[in-house]
């Protein structure tokens, strides 16, 4: 398989919303993977993603459908379906039809997040989403964060795990240590250096930046104030993805003061990946790049990133409905 042949979307866990952004009983409508999704939250709390269209006369239940219970109800003609995509009332019926169904999406809620599992051939997840042991203890912050709408690949995005050469050049920053390993599912990028944040000053970090699958990155670094930095791409289509990124801090003084400072680092960071928008939205996708031996593992990393688009490993079963 060539770069040229991820076509579709790529198998594994993507971020569709932050925990705290959906309420109990609230409902959704989203547009990722090119399907129209319909998001929900039982009185129960827990979350569950269907596709959008009802299958009776097509109605979308992210507009106008409500929450009863653990289901969610059709603003068109009030049929009811549960987590699982089966229709289980419709009010002025007495038999529910037998293909009365829609697909519904593997879920995991974890570290301040609502992840679906996407997998092209319905197989179920080869890999799980690691716990952030930081995430909720009262010696940290929550997420301080962001949503980006940009026009390009995840491909792109992923690139910047082993392309040292770029952050001199894009983003000012010295890179003093640099290394990449590529193990499984995971693709780790380990760094030293300085970085100068535009608007001034000098900020000395370690960091270990690692991908959970194709979409969702955690980075641990020490610098002025040890963080957690969250980095995860979810394609809306082939050619559009949403890009959340925050920054989880541990507290050092008063709350106050390090939620200051954890929204001037979201700023940094939200100036950091324009700067990369800039290159991204404008660039070339070469396949076969003309590369020199300072540009590091670029080679390994593209044939680690190749595994989401292939088949899932034998004997997963299916998932959904």
């Amino acid at each position: 398989m060539t770069d040229a042949k991820l076509e579709g979307f790529a198998r594994g866990w993507f971020v569709i919303d932050f925990s705290d952004e959906l309420a109990p009983s609230q409902v959704k409508p989203l547009r990722y993977f090119g399907r129209e999704l319909v998001l929900f939250r039982g009185e129960d709390g827990e979350a569950a993603v269907l596709d959008a269209y009802c299958p009776h006369l097509g109605a979308h239940l992210g507009y106008g459908g409500k929450v009863e219970d653990c289901t969610v109800r059709c603003p068109f003609h009030a049929w009811r379906f549960d987590r699982q995509g089966r229709c289980v009332e419709v009010p002025y019926a007495k038999k529910i039809p037998v293909r009365a169904t829609i697909r519904s999406w593997l879920v995991r809620e974890r570290n301040g997040l609502i992840f679906v599992w996407h997998d092209r051939n319905g197989a179920e997840p080869d890999y799980e989403i690691p716990v952030i042991a930081e995430y909720g203890q009262p010696d940290w912050t929550l997420w301080h964060k962001k949503l980006l709408t940009i026009r390009t690949h995840s491909r792109e995005i992923i690139e910047n795990v082993a392309d040292k050469a770029h952050f001199p050049q894009v983003h000012g920053t010295h890179v003093a240590k640099f290394e990449n390993e590529f193990v499984g599912h995971m693709a780790i990028q380990r760094a030293e250096g300085v970085a100068y944040p535009r608007g001034g000053g000098e900020d000395r970090f370690k960091s270990t930046a690692t991908y959970y699958g194709p979409a969702y990155q955690i980075t641990e670094m020490e610098s002025v104030l040890e963080n957690r930095l969250l980095n995860c791409h979810t394609p809306i289509d082939e050619h559009t993805l949403h890009l959340r990124f925050g920054v989880m801090l541990k507290l050092a003084g008063s709350a106050g003061r390090t939620a200051k400072f954890a929204d001037m680092y979201v700023q940094n960071l939200q100036v950091g990946f324009g700067e990369d928008i800039a290159i991204w939205e404008h660039k070339l996708w070469r396949d076969a790049p003309l590369l020199c031996d300072g540009d590091g593992a670029i080679g390994k990393l593209r044939r680690w990133y190749r595994q989401f688009y292939e088949d899932a490993p034998a004997g997963s079963a299916e998932s959904g409905t």
